[in-house]
């Protein structure tokens, strides 16, 4: 694991609220406790990135996204979404920061 704050990662920080936008428009059309769950996940991973809070708190906020758009998929055969396109992003951006 890299022990640097990722703070001023913009890729990272852009891309995490890309997603919990598009995750908002699911939302919208639909209340899946799964999808709002996977929203905490996000809002709570951007926050520690933007607090600036030790490295390791960062790191484990950002582990947790890991696979979530997979396991979505396990769960709904609707596999052309956008958040989970967006889902599928941060975590390709977050696995190489960790």
């Amino acid at each position: 694991m890299k022990n640097i704050s990722l703070v001023n990662d913009k890729e990272l920080v852009d891309q995490l609220r890309k997603t919990i936008k598009a995750i908002n428009a699911k939302l919208i059309e639909s209340d899946e406790d799964i999808i709002r769950e996977y929203l905490r996940k996000y809002e709570r991973a951007l926050e520690a990135v933007n607090r600036n809070v030790n490295v390791a708190e960062q790191r484990e906020k950002l582990s947790k996204l890991l696979n979530c758009a997979r396991g979505y998929l396990e769960y709904s055969s609707c596999y052309n979404q956008d958040f989970l396109n967006e889902m599928g992003v941060s975590e390709m951006i977050v696995k190489k920061r960790l």
